[in-house]
């Protein structure tokens, strides 16, 4: 296929994805000077028979969207044709689906799930308040920045009230996360997509889809039977989460929230509950924004899996692609990540990569992960976990990991953990500079990285070498030191 440089008016730089239909590329608009994403669909790939309701359908994405200018939903600049080419130009979002952080039967950080899907709620209620129900809200649809920003995208099959282009066949949507009304092809509206935030927030909380299986085992589960309670697929959530994703995703339309706002109210009072009245705070936001990473690669050296477009972490999140641990912690990584994963989420597999490299046993390792885990209660969980892996591998439970000194054991964590007050002996420039220099190979979380480092130690050189911990490539890390004159 010959390679195309422009569409219209918009210069073309690469590709960010395709399908059967079309491409989406990144492109240029040099008439007001601004990248853009552009969502292209080609004619002559299309069958004739269908070709109508697809350019409807694509019509209908730009006119649902271009109605909708709000923080956490991807605005949409132009509609047009060039040639056997129909586009929709679209804010260029540099993000991640959700999807790709979410792994089996490992829950999400508990302030990350709630940051994520409060944005989630509160560009849906916008939307519904214009009139606008998007119907087929899934983790794919949810891109997630590198500052844990939220945005909708692909309003495709959306419904727009009072318009002719309301439906394009009678059952629309992603199996996985319909509503029962959808399957039985009944009146839609903004309940719809609230009855699948409710799944999409099961899996973030619990690490398993309430309904799975093949499409028709899905379509009866959904349609006839409640998922367990997620307290039970996850004791330590608060039964108050039971009732909000109860009543989220009841089977009668009528029997959920009245609307995106209702819903948000009620999952914010569970989280109260759960926390006993404490509100999120700064460090929970910065748990949240590491938690939302963008995935590691899979490692060449392990067989590939399809997945969608985007890149992703490997489908398992098994800690077994830990290849360059140390021989004593092959056998317990799985349920050491699956421990720290319900601490500080997805971020686990690469924290416990990082501190696995220079740990001398287990107990060492666990007091290079005690920091990394940003409340007393979730420390003493940890802890509690470990002592459990311990039994369950036979090995002894002499050590206490209670910040007590071990071999290797870096000082400045141990002081961390006994609460003696450390000073940072960095000036604020300096301070910003190794952000900026650390920003380069992590993005925006370098902020949050720095911050968190800066809490762990008094000295400068500890600083620097909590830092570039934070790069898993040898050669990045000896390039970053160097760069801050620490090499």
């Amino acid at each position: 296929m010959a390679t195309i440089d422009r569409i219209g008016k918009y210069r073309i730089d690469g590709v960010l994805g395709s399908g059967a239909m079309g491409v989406v590329y990144k492109a240029y608009d040099a008439d007001i000077a601004r990248t853009v994403a552009l969502k292209t669909i080609r004619h002559e790939l299309l069958d004739g028979l269908q070709e109508a309701d697809i350019v409807a359908r694509f019509r209908n994405e730009a006119q649902a969207s271009g109605r909708l200018v709000h923080p956490n939903i991807v605005a949409v600049y132009d509609f047009g044709a060039y040639g056997e080419t129909t586009y929709i130009a679209m804010e260029y979002v540099d993000g991640t689906p959700l999807n790709a952080f979410l792994v089996k039967d490992v829950p999400m950080d508990l302030a990350a799930s709630i940051t994520c899907i409060t944005q989630l709620l509160r560009a849906l209620d916008y939307a519904h308040a214009r009139g606008v129900v998007h119907r087929d809200i899934k983790p794919a649809n949810i891109l997630i920045t590198g500052d844990a920003q939220v945005k909708i995208t692909d309003f495709g099959i959306a419904k727009i009230e009072s318009s002719t282009l309301t439906q394009v066949g009678a059952v629309i949507g992603t199996p996985s996360y319909m509503s029962p009304e959808q399957f039985k092809g009944e009146t839609v509206d903004g309940r719809s997509d609230l009855f699948a935030v409710g799944i999409v927030l099961y899996q973030m909380l619990t690490g398993v889809r309430p309904f799975s299986g093949p499409a028709s085992t899905v379509m009866h589960q959904i349609i006839h039977e409640m998922p367990p309670r997620p307290s039970e697929r996850q004791p330590s959530l608060n039964p108050a989460f039971d009732a909000v994703l109860a009543k989220a995703m009841a089977k009668r339309i009528e029997d959920r929230y009245p609307n995106a706002q209702a819903f948000l109210d009620a999952l914010n009072a569970a989280y109260m509950q759960q926390t006993g009245g404490v509100p999120l705070t700064d460090e929970d936001n910065e748990r949240t924004v590491l938690a939302f990473q963008r995935p590691a690669v899979p490692e060449p050296a392990r067989p590939t899996h399809p997945t969608g477009a985007s890149q992703s972490m490997p489908a398992t999140g098994s800690a077994s692609s830990l290849t360059s641990a140390p021989e004593w912690l092959h056998g317990l990584a799985p349920d050491l990540q699956t421990a720290l994963s319900t601490q500080i989420g997805p971020v686990a597999k690469l924290v416990l990569k990082n501190a696995a490299r220079d740990a001398v046993d287990l107990d060492d390792l666990c007091n290079r992960l005690l920091p990394h885990i940003g409340s007393d209660a979730g420390r003493t969980q940890f802890q509690d976990s470990v002592r459990e892996i311990k039994k369950k591998h036979g090995l002894s439970t002499l050590a206490t990991m209670s910040g007590r000194s071990q071999a290797g054991a870096p000082k400045t964590q141990l002081t961390q953990m006994t609460g003696m007050p450390t000073l940072l002996q960095l000036s604020p420039e300096q301070m910003e500079a190794a952000q900026m220099k650390l920003a380069v190979y992590v993005g925006p979380i370098a902020k949050v990285l720095a911050k968190r480092a800066a809490k762990m130690t008094g000295n400068a050189d500890e600083f620097y070498r909590l830092l570039a911990e934070n790069l898993p490539d040898p050669q990045e890390r000896a390039r970053f030191l160097k760069d801050v004159g620490r090499s």
